[in-house]
């Protein structure tokens, strides 16, 4: 079983600072989270948004993986922890 772990803040600063998208990582995150009708200008943005506003306690690191739990936003985000590129999103239903 993968260990789990809490992100601090100035994990998340470095996440925020560092992310990057690819095309077919904007192309998970548009289809999964409903964002059709949105640029990748817009995308990008709502991307930085999430994770800004996600408070530190809702990150964890599983694996290789990050993931961002924002229930403001209702998303989950999934990052790479090497190469920092959002790898997909999906939605929280609740």
């Amino acid at each position: 079983m993968k260990e789990k772990t809490r992100v601090t803040e100035e994990e998340k600063q470095m996440i925020f600072l560092k992310f990057r998208n690819t095309e077919l990582g904007l192309e998970r995150i548009r289809k999964n989270l409903d964002l059709n009708d949105i640029s990748e200008t817009e995308l990008v943005a709502h991307c930085e948004k999430i994770i800004e506003e996600t408070p530190h306690e809702n990150f964890e690191k599983v694996g290789k993986n990050y993931y961002i739990m924002s229930k403001k936003h209702k998303a989950i985000l999934t990052i790479n922890s090497f190469t920092m590129a959002i790898i997909t999103a999906k939605k929280i239903i609740t």
